[in-house]
């Protein structure tokens, strides 16, 4: 009986040895990208939601630094289910290619705003309500208001994120056309036909679990 007591204070002890250096990794990895999404949202605010060349520098290292959260959902750190990580991931990655091509006067706009203004906004707001909401959690105090946030406002900026990602594939098409790259594209758009009710429901599912349970 000593013995087995020994043997899981050892295993319990090797257990905390590797949770405390991930989960100070997690803290650190949703502090700097909440702190970087948010510093972006305010300098293109200033910008008039357009990109100079350290904006467009943060937005890539910001989006492309979410490539680890697929890693993070294959490793079971965090409760996203990895298809779901890896689908949202390499949309807005695809999309951030296409911006880094783009000249600044080729979007296309809606009401006003730019495929690029639409993003920068939907992107910015939803990681920093996001970040900011899992870093509470790993320090178990999980915000109420974050929270609500973080389950509320996706109903109106998922819709005008993967509209100004549309846009911009759109404005992408119109810039550099050819019969190939068209193809190509229209494939990429009819993706968003069967993968944006998915996701959207399943964020929603998700807020009938943690807000209206």
């Amino acid at each position: 009986m000593r013995l087995l007591i020994m043997r899981l204070k050892r295993m319990l002890i090797r257990s905390n040895d590797l949770i405390f250096p991930m989960k100070k990794y997690l803290l650190t990895y949703n502090s700097l990208l909440a702190i970087g999404w948010l510093l972006l949202l305010l300098y293109t605010m200033a910008n008039g939601l357009q990109l100079d060349r350290f904006s467009l520098l943060l937005l890539n290292i910001c989006q492309l630094a979410a490539i680890l959260e697929i890693y993070h959902a294959i490793k079971k750190w965090v409760n996203s289910p990895p298809m779901t990580a890896a689908i949202q991931v390499a949309s807005r990655v695809f999309v951030l290619f296409l911006i880094n091509l783009l000249p600044a006067d080729a979007y296309w706009s809606i009401f006003g705003m730019s495929g690029l203004a639409l993003i920068l906004v939907a992107w910015s707001v939803t990681e920093i309500i996001r970040y900011s909401f899992y870093f509470s959690q790993l320090l178990d105090k999980e915000n109420a208001i974050l929270r609500y946030l973080r389950y509320t406002l996706f109903l109106g900026l998922y819709p005008m994120g993967v509209t100004g990602e549309i846009l911009i594939i759109l404005s992408f098409m119109c810039l550099y056309c050819s019969i190939i790259l068209c193809l190509v594209m229209g494939g990429i758009l009819l993706s968003y036909v069967y993968f944006f009710p998915q996701m959207y429901g399943y964020m929603i599912r998700q807020r009938l679990k943690k807000i209206e349970a």
